[in-house]
């Protein structure tokens, strides 16, 4: 089998093709979504390349029709293919139609990681792009039974993979790493994040927090001496690099991801924060995370950390004051949330089930 891949960002072609020449890696390989582990299933891949033509990607945003212009380029492309697949639900708009009009004769399969706003013309937008596809691969059990049980659409066309963490990669970066300095708390991210909650919580405790985030997403309130942020670096685009990342989170105490989710998007909030959730559980680290009714893992439930509310001030001074308090409770939190990964959220996992899930719609 031989499948095209479209990415909605220019950095995950750049990855793909250092993990194709074997060259140092910008980040862990499960950021690709599954494409790296394929050949182990004789399922061979080739990504489009983000952009060739920016005046029609321009046109095809203003009109919101996804990346039209990646669209164009797939129809003439996909003759030498089996199947697309897409790592964004909002790509292949035309791309559906064509196919529900007979045009396009091979087969779609999209990734989903957000809820849909419910309405009358939601439902027959998601019905006709449902009916476009030939697969909806969901990264939540909330977007598989929202899909099923609110829009109508059939099981045949959805499936529920577990997204997870290529665990060797963090394995690769541990070495040599000194974690003897003076523990702290850390929390690194710059999607739709909280800081100013979790600054705050933090005026009260001496603990200390290092935040590693964007500039637009730092946080504005005034710190206490005990919290760090940093949003600059040298030479890289993005506060840490993999390897400085991977160091950090060895050294950290316990991890934060507070999110920002107002309450009019509790229920179509996507799943910010789950590349940092599963960051911590692949580096063993106790987590404790804004409530986000999305993500599949129940953190509480797993005994890996704790939830708390969004915006919730108070809720922060006391999960960080029960972690620092029970150091033994916080490092077998750690521990479980290896294990889990080990066991059910992982790159091997993820690529066997994405595998199958294609294979499927050739037969």
């Amino acid at each position: 089998m031989k499948v095209l891949c479209l990415f909605d960002y220019s950095v995950a072609e750049r990855n793909w093709n250092r993990w194709k020449n074997k060259e140092e890696r910008e980040s862990p390989e499960h950021h690709l979504w599954g494409i790296t582990h394929l050949h182990k299933y004789g399922i061979d891949v080739e990504v489009l390349p983000y952009e060739k033509y920016v005046v029609i990607k321009k046109i095809g945003k203003k009109f919101k029709l996804g990346d039209l212009e990646q669209q164009l380029r797939v129809i003439f492309n996909l003759s030498q293919y089996d199947l697309l697949y897409s790592t964004c639900q909002t790509s292949t708009i035309l791309l559906s139609l064509l196919r529900i009009l007979g045009i396009l004769p091979k087969p779609i399969v999209v990734k989903l990681e957000r809820p849909f706003k419910n309405g009358l013309f939601s439902k027959m937008l998601l019905r006709l792009f449902a009916k476009g596809h030939d697969k909806l691969l969901c990264l939540s059990s909330r977007v598989e039974d929202q899909l099923k049980n609110e829009f109508g659409i059939s099981e045949k066309k959805l499936a529920l993979l577990n997204w997870g963490p290529d665990l060797p990669s963090y394995e690769r970066e541990k070495n040599d790493i000194n974690s003897s300095e003076t523990a702290f708390i850390m929390s690194a991210g710059n999607m739709s994040r909280d800081y100013n909650t979790l600054a705050k919580a933090f005026s009260e405790i001496s603990f200390q927090l290092r935040i590693y985030c964007s500039e637009a997403s730092a946080p504005t309130t005034s710190l206490t001496p005990n919290v760090k942020v940093q949003y600059k670096h040298p030479i890289m685009p993005s506060a840490l690099s993999w390897k400085e990342l991977v160091a950090e989170y060895e050294r950290a105490y316990a991890i934060a991801i507070p999110l920002y989710i107002p309450q009019n998007r509790v229920n179509t909030t996507p799943l910010y924060g789950l590349t940092s959730l599963l960051d911590a559980m692949a580096m063993g680290k106790a987590t404790i995370m804004t409530k986000h009714r999305q993500v599949n893992i129940d953190i509480e439930k797993e005994g890996i950390g704790i939830w708390v509310e969004a915006g919730d001030v108070k809720g922060w001074e006391e999960a960080i004051d029960f972690l620092l308090e029970h150091p033994n409770e916080t490092q077998k939190m750690g521990k479980r949330a290896r294990h889990l990964c080990e066991v059910k959220y992982n790159l091997e996992i993820f690529s066997s089930q994405l595998a199958k899930e294609l294979s499927s719609v050739l037969l």
